[in-house]
């Protein structure tokens, strides 16, 4: 008789234990299918169908597992008839089977991911834009080749409020090159080659729209291509905490139609 409380006490806990699993559960549902990712505006969107196929793969298996232990939680709870748990020391079975089926979910999202992998590090091709995106603590800038396609020299010795980014202008290919500030400017329809490089700490150029990240590190020219596939104005983001101003280092991205695109390099440009 003196077991009887404590197998009541263990039996509400398991119910109170089980109907919380189940509710963070359709919690858990409830707001992951309020959330919107951001609109696609590039030519990324198998990455949006391989993050779906991931997604629902591991959100299944999520809803499923805990469903499980909750009913194994209320079914068992406290002392009822035919609670006590039972213990096998092993099963080649049960682990060839747990280990060949992951192997075959596993292997076509690894294999996918390499493909898609080399379609993002693929070369950018000839009639790809190009712009410098140069980070600073705390504020992008944007460099423009000019008509002769070739970005100048830069040399860090170069930097000040009047030439933030260090061009020498003393290069010839730098002659008609431009900048802009927190501003990039793109046509739509056509690759865009951005190259990437860090005056002082390591950020991430960070276009979610676009589906790109890409980290900009000190001493190195790194580079990210795609191709905006819709007009309109979209922010540029940085994506690694660069120090107490990161918060306020952002741009914006003004993708536009070829002929508005020409048109405002007509009148921006240089010598145009």
């Amino acid at each position: 008789m003196a077991d009887e409380p404590r197998a009541k006490e263990g039996g509400f806990q398991g119910v109170a234990m089980a109907i919380s699993l189940w509710g963070i559960v359709l919690l858990s549902v409830f707001f992951f299918l309020r959330y919107d990712v951001p609109e696609l505006a590039s030519d990324r969107g198998y990455l949006d169908t391989l993050f779906y196929v991931i997604l629902g793969i591991t959100g299944a298996a999520y809803i499923l597992y805990q469903v499980a232990l909750g009913w194994v939680i209320y079914r068992f709870r406290g002392n009822r008839a035919g609670a006590a748990s039972s213990h096998w020391h092993e099963s080649h079975k049960l682990e060839w089977t747990w280990t060949l089926g992951t192997a075959l979910i596993l292997v076509p999202i690894v294999w996918t991911g390499l493909v898609h992998w080399e379609r993002v590090k693929a070369p950018a091709p000839d009639d790809a834009v190009a712009v410098m995106a140069v980070g600073a603590q705390f504020q992008w800038d944007f460099q423009y080749p000019g008509a002769d396609g070739e970005f100048g020299r830069f040399d860090p010795q170069l930097y000040s409020i009047e030439n933030q980014i260090g061009l020498d202008r003393d290069d010839p290919a730098a002659s008609d090159d431009w900048v802009l500030t927190n501003q990039l400017v793109l046509p739509v329809g056509r690759p865009a080659r951005i190259l990437l490089r860090s005056k002082d700490v390591q950020h991430a150029f960070f276009l979610p729209n676009f589906r790109v990240k890409q980290d900009l590190v000190p001493g190195m020219l790194t580079e990210v291509v795609f191709t905006p596939v819709k007009t309109g104005s979209y922010e540029v983001a940085c994506a690694e905490l660069c120090g107490l101003g990161h918060y306020r280092m952002r741009a914006f991205l003004e993708v536009m139609d070829e002929a508005d695109y020409q048109a405002w390099l007509a009148e921006n440009a240089p010598g145009s």
